[in-house]
């Protein structure tokens, strides 16, 4: 890998959770707290896959901030990039997971975050990273965090700085909304995000809605037509699926069975896995295999720091235990 710093943007966010799954939050009588939030998660992993990482975004100035700044900095996340911002908090979630499944209740309503602007952006620290990492929730908590996105990654493209966009559709269109239809309150920014980036990391169903094919095959391909030289499409516990901008077939590669505890976090783990293996320069299989590993460790506890987040003793463990050999479920059209 380059030594250079992957360089994360969006929000970090405080998360609190019942103790236990299959607790409800109207029903919990203790609430455990947690360091969180997509990009955050994602410059964490980045740490912990072997990589370096710089977050940028803005916090409050408050007890829960400087909560977050010691999670990120016991991670050896670079925090130079983060502002605190007076008369700001930082955004707080409020989670549950019952049978598996997690519902989210975010408070981010003009937090630190959604006040970020291009002026934020340290051309300097960009021009010199080894990647820019930009995650679809960004694009859409304001306006000028969507701004800033799009001002880090033309800057990013000026400078020959590779960029990894994870559409992350699923974490903020509303409860029984399609995917496609939020996927329309920004889609100029996702389009051009999608055609300037070199790695993108959907998950099938994002896939499938903003494609609009009805397979992985066909929604890596079309995905790739748009602009992205390697797509990874993730499968949840099946796997991911790989093309590249050499390949005429995908790489499927399939995923490790674990113990569920709590799946959120997953994908910002499988993403930071992904770049960490594409800026080493290995093969799709190989980092088909880290990802998959990463991504599985991160669903064995709760929250997303911590137990959650993987380490290369128990990725490499799972990989020499072997993946799945049961076939996927997933329409994959191989």
């Amino acid at each position: 890998m380059t030594d250079g710093t992957i360089l994360a943007l969006g929000e970090a966010l405080v998360e609190f959770m019942p103790p236990h799954t299959d607790t409800s939050m109207r029903g919990a009588q203790n609430w455990q707290r947690y360091a969180g939030g997509g990009p955050a998660t994602y410059a964490a992993a980045v740490m912990r896959c072997g990589g370096k990482s710089s977050l940028l975004t803005r916090v409050g100035v408050d007890p829960l901030s400087d909560f977050m700044i010691g999670s990120l900095l016991a991670e050896g996340v670079d925090v130079t990039a983060i502002q605190h911002i007076e008369g700001r908090q930082i955004g707080l979630c409020f989670h549950e997971c019952i049978k598996g499944q997690s519902r989210l209740i975010f408070h981010r309503h003009d937090s630190a975050a959604t006040t970020m602007t291009p002026e934020d952006i340290d051309l300097q620290k960009l021009s010199t990273a080894a990647a820019l990492h930009v995650p679809g929730t960004t694009l859409q908590i304001s306006p000028s965090a969507s701004d800033t996105c799009m001002a880090a990654i033309s800057a990013a493209r000026t400078a020959g700085v590779p960029v990894s966009f994870d559409p992350n559709i699923r974490s903020i269109h509303r409860p029984g909304q399609p995917l496609d239809e939020a996927l329309t309150t920004t889609l100029g920014a996702f389009e051009e995000a999608l055609a300037t980036a070199d790695v993108v990391t959907p998950t099938l169903e994002e896939a499938l809605a903003i494609t609009g094919k009805g397979d992985a095959t066909s929604a890596a391909r079309e995905l790739r037509s748009m602009g992205p030289g390697f797509v990874v499409i993730t499968l949840a516990a099946e796997g991911c699926l790989i093309l590249t901008q050499a390949d005429v077939h995908p790489v499927y590669c399939p995923g490790y069975e674990v113990d569920v505890v709590e799946p959120t976090g997953a994908g910002d783990c499988h993403a930071a896995a992904t770049m960490v293996g594409f800026l080493s320069g290995w093969d799709p299989a190989r980092i088909g295999a880290f990802a998959n590993a990463a991504g599985a460790i991160a669903v064995t506890a709760m929250g997303h720091f911590g137990q959650a987040l993987p380490t290369l003793e128990r990725m490499q463990g799972l990989i020499d235990a072997g993946a799945s050999s049961a076939p996927p479920r997933q329409p994959l059209g191989l």
